[in-house]
């Protein structure tokens, strides 16, 4: 009797591979989109923070806070987007928004009426 060398896979090995990858995907992609989204919320509010920072290091200069990003000297990271709407000597709220994702992040601080999605004073928060 002769045995034939087998070379390759089956049509069964195949489709059997292809099931186990599919499940892996269907596991992985949306792992993989919320991985992204908590990556750009910390960075909206990584630059909140430094915005923060930013308009204290220029009341203490001018007496006032500033509504400018541009008087600041402050630079967003890529592709966030800074409102500062608005500012005052007594307080300043402003909003951060990222090109790829719907989630806007926020913060009001002094005086300044609450800006949603940030309702406490001097925190940041994100919807």
């Amino acid at each position: 009797m002769r045995f034939r060398l087998r070379h390759g896979f089956s049509l069964v090995e195949l489709f059997v591979v292809m099931v186990i990858v599919g499940i892996l995907a269907g596991i992985a992609i949306p792992k993989f989109r919320d991985y992204k989204h908590r990556y750009f919320v910390a960075s909206m509010m990584s630059d909140l923070e430094n915005l923060a920072i930013t308009q204290e290091a220029f009341w203490h200069d001018q007496d006032t806070y500033s509504n400018d990003l541009a008087t600041l000297k402050f630079v967003s990271s890529p592709n966030i987007t800074i409102l500062v709407i608005s500012a005052d000597t007594s307080g300043w709220s402003a909003t951060a928004t990222h090109v790829d994702d719907p989630s806007t992040c926020a913060i009001f601080y002094g005086a300044a009426s609450p800006l949603p999605p940030a309702t406490v004073r001097n925190v940041i928060d994100c919807n």
